[in-house]
């Protein structure tokens, strides 16, 4: 009898480490286990990253890629890269700069991909045609209504914006004209990619810029305007016949975990490349 007990004590004690060693297991392998890579930036670029997480996570089971909405924008994502609250940032710097000087040296940066920096708005149908004196003369006020007579109404990003950095620089003329537009009152005002492109499709008369990549990545009714006679296309820039581009670059901590790394590395693999060709971006530029 008392052997018989003892077998039976036995027997429960190796089912108890059997059935810990089960739930052990189920917990490494479960959700709960999986390394979160997260990635933040620019609305472009956040809602670009969306398209690619799915074929990656199907691969990686073990990883989940998670992209921050609403964007933070290209500045808010190195703050955030600095702090450890993000893996990945995804900005829109022609060239990327610390978040503060003291973050100097902590961080890589990639060129990933760029798509044409296009002018559209309300009215502006698929065989709108302007010039970049136009564009400038709207942007600054000399131009305020449409030819039916409708006010003209830009939307403004702040000066610290990216995407108001790169209509600075397409020309003097255009520098000039954005620090005029700065100062206009009564235009309405976006906080991010998203809230521009909001704005754009339902504000009477807009006018403003945004990525081509964003109105197919979105499927928004807006229509980019041809430039000095030439279509805003990807066939366009690559060939330099279309030169306004908005780039998008993948900055990661000096110190990335080997997910962080395999991730970015799959961000600049063919598949993903073809993946961002289909919604209007091309490789940067090497």
């Amino acid at each position: 009898m008392h052997f018989s007990n003892s077998i039976g004590r036995s027997a429960l004690t190796r089912l108890s480490m059997f059935l810990i060693a089960a739930v052990s297991l189920a917990t490494v392998e479960g959700p709960l286990a999986q390394e979160v890579v997260r990635v933040g930036g620019t609305g472009t670029g956040t809602l670009l990253i969306q398209r690619l997480i799915e074929p990656y996570a199907k691969a990686h089971p073990a990883v989940q890629i998670s992209a921050i909405m609403p964007p933070m924008g290209s500045n808010g994502a190195l703050r955030a890269l600095a702090s450890g609250a993000i893996q990945i940032a995804v900005v829109s710097f022609p060239s990327v700069h610390p978040a503060k000087p003291e973050d100097a040296g902590t961080s890589n940066s990639v060129s990933w991909v760029r798509t044409p920096f296009v002018f559209t708005g309300r009215e502006v149908g698929a065989e709108t045609k302007l010039t970049l004196g136009q564009v400038a003369d709207i942007y600054s006020g000399r131009a305020a209504q449409w030819p039916d007579g409708k006010q003209i109404r830009v939307i403004t990003r702040t000066d610290r914006e990216t995407d108001t950095r790169v209509l600075r620089g397409i020309s003097p003329q255009m520098d000039e004209a954005v620090s005029l537009g700065l100062k206009r009152t009564g235009m309405p005002f976006a906080e991010n990619d998203v809230d521009n492109q909001k704005l754009l499709e339902r504000t009477p008369g807009s006018f403003g810029a945004i990525g081509l990549g964003q109105i197919l990545l979105e499927q928004s009714p807006l229509k980019p305007a041809s430039l000095d006679g030439v279509l805003p296309s990807p066939e366009n820039l690559r060939s330099g016949a279309y030169r306004i581009e908005k780039p998008l670059n993948l900055v990661i901590a000096k110190t990335p975990s080997a997910a962080t790394l395999d991730f970015v590395r799959y961000l600049q693999s063919p598949d993903a490349l073809k993946i961002a060709g289909l919604y209007g971006f091309i490789p940067a530029r090497r």
